[in-house]
């Protein structure tokens, strides 16, 4: 079979086969585009702090877990702006053998200056009212709320279709000496031209931003396998949490409080805080000039027995590994170009959708024909052997 045939055959099954996946890919991922956004306007409540200083963490992460008990802080997300509320991530607790108290993953919302618990939501539920639709759609996002297989299945469906990327980008230049109409949408043409010209011509536009996509989505749920391969060809630096070895008890109750570890950070913004009780480290995430989106980029690593810092990095800093690593989520959100970024992805996802509908369209029209020239065939065959009279 020549190519271009081959490639025909290639880019008609991919789009059959993965035309629903790519629909909800896109449709979900332009929603969580604005995610913080909708989430503010759905449940201002939630995130409308009072005036005032803010409390010690700890007091406010005392609070998160009083309301939600057989629970412990994994990640403590801070105010950026004065207004803004503290988020505070519980996981359960498992003891040693058994299972965990419960397999809610809660996010709690605390007002910094009283402590008051503002709400809560199980950010693994499948809850489709206001309060939950925009953690559901994020868990939707990359797995469907399947499970680990099906975020496997759908970072193969982003790795074949970065393989019909390049299907597609050869088969949208048929002539080479008049590539510039491939980018055009004729307006005076008949329906399906239009219809085929949607297709292509919006494909070419934004290709490297659905290119882009792809390959982010592929590490993101494939991260394991990525890191590795990723590792082998450049070293990737190890967190200090990560290069550790694992204390003989979790460190549930760390000489040095989480108060105490924010205070390493001196005159730098926050951003966030986590605890590993198995390693007994801090982990401060503080804004900084070097960061590549709105999220604080440099890390911190306290000690939790010490006080001692044990790293001080910037994620985007390092090896040639470390540098590709760093710009997987703000390529893949858009946000490492602020809100042009943020546009470019939303109307990337709403093109994956388009390309879907059109694709289909396009398809289905080419299959009507070939059933009707398949009939009119019969019929004259039929009228040829038929017995004169």
């Amino acid at each position: 079979m020549r190519l271009r045939p081959a490639l025909v055959l290639w880019h008609r099954w991919f789009g059959l086969l993965g035309a629903l996946w790519l629909f909800l890919l896109g449709a979900t991922g332009s929603i969580l585009v604005f995610y913080e956004e909708i989430d503010h306007g759905l449940n201002a409540d939630w995130f409308t702090a009072s005036p005032g200083p803010t409390l010690p963490v700890s007091q406010l992460v005392g609070a998160a877990i009083g309301a939600h008990p057989g629970n412990r802080p994994g990640y403590i997300d801070l105010p950026d702006e004065p207004g803004d509320v503290v988020t505070v991530y519980l996981e359960p607790i498992a003891s040693a053998g058994q299972s965990a108290v419960s397999p809610s993953y809660w996010q709690v919302f605390v007002d910094p200056a009283t402590a008051k618990v503002l709400g809560a939501r199980d950010a693994n539920a499948i809850d489709l009212s206001r309060r939950g639709i925009m953690s559901f759609l994020y868990t939707f996002h990359y797995s469907l709320h399947l499970g680990a297989w099906m975020t496997w299945i759908l970072g193969l469906v982003g790795l074949v279709w970065i393989i019909d990327h390049i299907a597609s980008a050869v088969l949208s230049f048929p002539n080479a000496a008049r590539w510039k109409e491939s980018f055009r949408i004729r307006r005076r043409a008949a329906g399906h031209k239009r219809v085929f010209d949607l297709h292509r011509a919006v494909g070419l536009w934004l290709f490297p931003v659905t290119l882009t996509l792809a390959a982010t989505g592929v590490y993101f749920n494939w991260s394991d396998d990525v890191l590795m391969a990723i590792d082998r060809i450049s070293p990737l630096t190890k967190r200090p949490d990560q290069a550790a070895a694992a204390l003989a008890e979790p460190l549930d109750r760390p000489p040095v409080s989480a108060d105490q570890a924010l205070a390493l950070a001196g005159a730098a913004r926050v951003d966030s805080l986590s605890y590993n009780p198995a390693k007994g480290i801090y982990w401060l995430r503080l804004f900084d000039p070097r960061d590549i989106d709105s999220n604080g980029n440099r890390w911190l690593f306290v000690d939790a027995r010490s006080g001692a810092v044990v790293g001080d990095r910037h994620f985007s800093e390092g090896s040639a590994g470390d540098v590709v690593v760093a710009w997987q989520f703000p390529l893949h959100s858009g946000k490492a170009f602020g809100w042009a970024g943020r546009i470019a992805i939303f109307l990337s996802g709403i093109a994956l959708c388009t390309f879907v509908v059109t694709g289909l369209m396009i398809w289905w029209r080419k299959r009507s024909a070939r059933h009707v020239a398949v009939r009119r065939s019969a019929a004259q065959t039929e009228r040829s052997v038929a017995p004169a009279e």
